[in-house]
């Protein structure tokens, strides 16, 4: 219905008030588009509007619950204001929720509509898909001061850079200088749980210390896309609250800005701001199509600025575009910009790392994709050219030492350099040295080993190993090692190429069960699908025990066994960066947890072996978002052996003898040894509660800590059968090792804070379980995890 009223100047425009038809109430934020053209307008909060005309032309006019209008201004007099009665739609009104006193947010109901057509737009949804993906990766040294700019090595850096090219500069004109750069583009394929990635090309130049593949394989991958339609956003190891999460009105306010065109698209432009600073959000704009596209998201941008609980990010802007995958609804980001600031937050006098990730995705569309401008490569040539400088030399060097426990020698790591000297109560003084090769020495074999001296006991000790990848893509591999070593029980074999920070705790202290091992091992491993891995493997160990003025007597001195072993590996959705030693690290958790399933066959008389047995054991570990009340990482195992041995073959439960070091995969206030089974079952929890308490409360949350809690539960026992094999022939009443009884778990609880300094963790735990024998009821411990 249109009525005309009041007269207005002579002009040649369509202006006037769009109101409603039975409230008389003025409909803000109501659209109007001119058929055929990309002209538009919106409504303000009075209603009003404003559209210039250059010929009579048609225009709809509508708005979210109203039936929309078309009008032919060929048919009006447009000296005048016009009053366009709206009214209400009966079938979107059923999507209405009325707030009170009759009113609602208008951004709420569109993104309400946004999130239930979620699951027909997200990308994670669909089954598969496939795009080409090409991925730019620069990092510079941002915010320098003069002072900085004025040291003999910074100019003469500087200089050489600007030699090749001209250097970008901020905002104050001051240069940003390149440390990292990479480049690459992928054919990528979704088959409905992870992404296949078969990388086409890639080229990487790095100031610094070499990782080779990791940012290859781990750091760029993850970068690629930030899939705004799930309810929580996994993002530099933190989740955070998407705009499109169910409970959206307890972390943003939103706005309704306006109703425009975003290249093809109309758009509801809503504005969305966290209302607590400190909470895991981003803050920004977004960009939501109308019903013609089904209310899916055309673009967005967020931000985190330096109030932000993420340790050494001053603040992250993310750009995203995003258009239809063939002819689906499926909206997949065509071009995408993540720019962070890092390193600000430890102190402000320091520069920090400006940190660009420009990526674009190819596939076809029925809509024309807008691509940025590719970044200029000469940032290689800059890179490579400070590179061959003496003093850069050296500072990678020492940062590499840090990172890899290793001093790298070209293709060879002499170390590890935390195994050089230890003390303990069997060799006194313990020297060792050795290394292993890199992949910088050839890309699939690694071959390392070292020799050791203990001044006390006089003893050589030694051990080689080795590494061949077959085949990549499948991770198939080879893996052999020999060694004659000292080791304890319940500490887990040590062995050439293991990491560093496991010979640092098992090489210093108390020694109990110690023995000589004589070890043998050939393992073999491959993907037999998507997700499923099978390894085998066959073990000959020798172990010689000895007493020591702290250890009881045994009534062995021998145990040999010739071991054939099989697991089953599911670790569907998980992505490894691969290191320079041949070891690979998850670098994302798919959905489904990891699961292992394992065997074991002793097999007697073969090699001299003197015992026969069966094991069987499985482990569970996952992470998961809880909402609002954080994040829990949990692992599940058991084990079961129906065989009679001697108890060094039984599960031994590993303790931590490290007083104030916390370790996440032991039992920390257990000693080594102190517990062993034949049937268990066990669960470990630690449960971030990220920034639930301490954001609330107002002096504290500028402090950016975080709490945590810790549960660690161990059920286990002995069957009759081996109680009585291994019986103290010397105190029949007294027990040779230890034992859970089955009906009392043991226990530590505990928690904590994190985050402290940006790096360190405080960890209270206490044992509420078999505190007679116990050295440590209580432990206050310390864990350095620098994350972002």
């Amino acid at each position: 219905m249109i009525v005309s009223s009041v007269v207005g100047q002579n002009r040649r425009s369509f202006f006037g008030k769009v109101i409603d038809e039975k409230s008389l109430r003025p409909v803000e934020f109501a659209h109007l588009k001119l058929i055929g053209k990309e002209e538009g307008t919106t409504t303000n909060n009075q209603g009003e509007f404003d559209l210039e005309l250059k010929v009579n032309q048609m225009i709809e006019i509508g708005c979210l619950g109203y039936t929309s209008q078309l009008i032919n201004t060929d048919t009006l007099d447009l000296n005048k204001e016009h009053l366009i009665i709206l009214t209400k739609s009966i079938k979107e009104l059923q999507e209405v929720v009325v707030g009170r006193r009759g009113y609602e947010n208008p951004a709420w109901e569109i993104i309400r509509l946004a999130m239930k057509n979620a699951d027909t737009h997200n990308l994670k949804k669909t089954k598969d898909y496939q795009y080409q993906s090409n991925i730019f990766t620069h990092v510079y040294i941002a915010d320098l001061d003069s002072a900085f700019l004025q040291k003999k090595l910074v100019t003469k850096a500087v200089s050489k850079m600007q030699a090749v090219g001209e250097l970008e500069k901020d905002t104050k004109g001051i240069p940003i200088v390149p440390v990292y750069a990479s480049h690459s583009s992928s054919d990528v394929i979704y088959n409905g749980i992870s992404e296949d990635r078969e990388i086409k090309s890639y080229k990487e130049s790095f100031l610094g210390p070499e990782f080779q593949n990791q940012f290859k394989e781990g750091l760029d991958p993850e970068k690629t896309t930030i899939n705004f339609y799930q309810h929580w956003l996994r993002f530099l190891g933190y989740d955070f609250v998407s705009p499109l999460n169910p409970t959206f009105k307890n972390y943003f306010d939103f706005e309704l800005q306006t109703f425009e065109k975003i290249d093809q698209d109309w758009c509801y432009r809503i504005s969305y701001t966290p209302k607590r600073e400190n909470d895991m959000t981003f803050g920004g704009t977004i960009w939501i199509t109308d019903d013609e596209n089904n209310f899916a998201i055309k673009k967005i941008t967020a931000d985190i600025n330096r109030s932000s609980p993420i340790n050494f990010i001053d603040s992250i802007h993310v750009e995203q575009k995003l258009s239809p995958l063939d002819s689906s609804e499926i909206w997949l980001p065509s071009e995408q910009l993540i720019r962070m600031y890092v390193g600000g937050k430890l102190n402000k006098k320091w520069s920090k790392f400006q940190v660009d990730i420009n990526t674009e995705n190819s596939f076809t569309s029925d809509l024309p994709l807008v691509h940025s401008s590719r970044p200029d490569s000469s940032i290689f040539t800059m890179i490579d050219t400070v590179k061959t400088m003496g003093e850069v030399k050296t500072t990678s060097k020492l940062i590499d030492m840090a990172v890899t426990g290793y001093y790298r020698m070209g293709g060879f790591d002499f170390g590890s350099l935390l195994a050089i000297y230890a003390q303990n109560d069997v060799e006194g003084h313990h020297f060792q040295a050795g290394g292993i090769t890199n992949t910088q020495w050839n890309e699939n074999f690694v071959v390392g080993g070292h020799l050791a001296y203990g001044t006390k006991d006089d003893q050589w000790k030694w051990g080689v190993m080795g590494k061949y990848v077959l085949d990549e893509k499948n991770w198939t591999f080879i893996y052999a090692r020999a060694q004659h070593s000292l080791q304890r029980l319940g500490a887990g074999i040590t062995y050439p190429g293991q990491e560093p920070y496991l010979w640092f705790q098992q090489l210093w202290g108390t020694f109990n069960y110690p023995y000589m091992l004589d070890e043998y091992k050939l393992s073999l491993g491959s993907y037999i699908a998507e997700g499923i891995q099978l390894r085998g493997s066959f073990t000959y160990k020798d172990e010689n025990y000895f007493t020591t003025p702290t250890t009881d007597s045994l009534i062995f001195n021998q145990i040999t066994t010739s071991e054939i072993g099989g697991s089953i590996i599911f670790d569907f959705g998980k992505k490894y960066v691969k290191s320079r030693h041949l070891n690979r690290y998850i670098v994302a958790n798919g959905k489904l947890p990891y699961i292992s399933i394992n065997y074991s066959r002793g097999l007697p008389n073969v090699f001299n072996a003197t015992d026969s047995y069966h094991k069987l054991s499985m482990s569970v570990s996952h992470r998961f978002k809880m909402g609002a009340i954080g994040r829990l990482d949990y692992v599940a195992s058991a084990g079961w052996t129906p065989s009679t041995v001697p108890f060094p073959l039984l599960f031994v439960h590993r303790g931590n003898n490290l007083k104030y070091i916390y370790d996440g995969s032991s039992y920390n206030l257990m000693g080594f040894g102190e517990f062993m089974s034949d049937t268990y079952g066990s669960i470990r929890m630690f449960h971030h509660f990220e920034g639930l308490f301490m954001n609330r409360i107002p002096l504290v949350k500028k402090w950016n800590v975080k709490t945590f809690g810790i549960a660690n539960l161990l059920w286990g026992g002995v069957s009759q059968a081996n109680l009585d094999a291994n019986i103290n022939p010397w105190d029949k009443d007294n027990p040779t090792f230890g034992s859970l009884d089955p009906t009392v778990p043991y226990v530590e609880v505990g928690g904590g804070i994190e985050n402290i300094f940006r790096m360190v963790k405080v960890i209270f735990l206490y044992r509420a379980t078999y505190q007679e024998n116990a050295s440590r009821k209580y432990g206050v411990m310390f864990a350095i995890a620098p994350q972002f």
